[in-house]
């Protein structure tokens, strides 16, 4: 493995991808809703994702007296004390840019991070189940449109039907994740979608989340689209379409994990709209 491969791969496991991706999705959805954010929303954003997503995988990666069978989660085994001092400087960090969020931004950012300390004490505590992929996907959506809400909550329906979107797309990734990675899941003992509820109703399920993403984009058109929310519907198109096309060729898309790679990537799609 050169180089450059193994920097890619480090960057992944340490989900800087996805912290990308949200970083950039909130700066979209600003712009969408003429919004000029301060710079400690997207900051704080980064910082609450990559905190969220590390701690999730240290917990998956430490919970068994082996190792893993999931790379990013041996990664985080491997890696852990360097990792948790990471966590624990990141951690001071983003308390120290909460003092500088606009005050209705702070407030619901509390309640939102309240959520996700409740996530974390169920599934690490009390080991309950329950739908966590669709949890954590209006727990993205919420953070990612945190900022333009808490700033200018009087937005439009357009606004709202996009965020429905994103909750919907999140959702797909997520069942999309669980589906690929059941056999890992299982093995590792790890509770997801598709070991709760089994493969063919996982299916069944993202069938019907596709669906209902396509009428909540089709009604969209019905409403007077400013510039910017057209170029961003239909980014969001493109992103449906990549999202039902890993849906629907699961032998291509399993090779190599290439799911994880596309699934994640789709989410950066929204940063194009800074290119019209």
């Amino acid at each position: 493995m050169n180089f450059f491969w193994r920097i890619v791969l480090v960057f992944r496991w340490l989900s800087l991808d996805v912290v990308a991706g949200g970083v950039i999705f909130t700066l979209a959805i600003s712009r969408v809703a003429g919004i000029d954010i301060q710079w400690s929303i997207p900051v704080a954003l980064g910082c609450c994702i990559w905190l969220i997503y590390t701690l999730d995988h240290l917990i998956d990666g430490n919970s068994l007296d082996r190792d893993p069978s999931m790379k990013r989660h041996v990664f985080h085994r491997k890696y852990r004390k360097p990792i948790f001092i990471a966590f624990a400087l990141l951690s001071c960090f983003g308390l120290r840019v909460l003092f500088f969020l606009p005050y209705q931004t702070l407030i619901y950012g509390c309640v939102l991070l309240g959520l996700v300390g409740l996530y974390f004490l169920s599934i690490w505590l009390f080991k309950i189940y329950f739908a966590k992929e669709i949890f954590i996907a209006v727990l993205y959506a919420c953070g990612i449109y945190l900022g333009s809400f808490s700033l200018k909550p009087d937005l439009d329906m357009v606004t709202y039907l996009l965020f429905i979107q994103t909750v919907l797309m999140a959702s797909i990734n997520l069942l999309l994740f669980s589906y690929y990675e059941v056999g890992q899941d299982t093995q590792d003992g790890h509770q997801s979608w598709a070991t709760h509820f089994g493969v063919v109703k996982t299916l069944n399920h993202m069938r019907f989340l596709l669906i209902l993403l396509g009428v909540s984009i089709g009604s969209t058109f019905l409403f007077k689209l400013s510039n910017d929310q057209l170029i961003l519907q239909m980014i969001f198109m493109g992103m449906s379409v990549i999202l039902g096309m890993i849906y629907l060729k699961p032998t291509w898309f399993k090779q190599n994990e290439r799911f994880r790679w596309v699934g994640d990537l789709v989410f950066l799609f929204p940063g194009m709209i800074f290119l019209f």
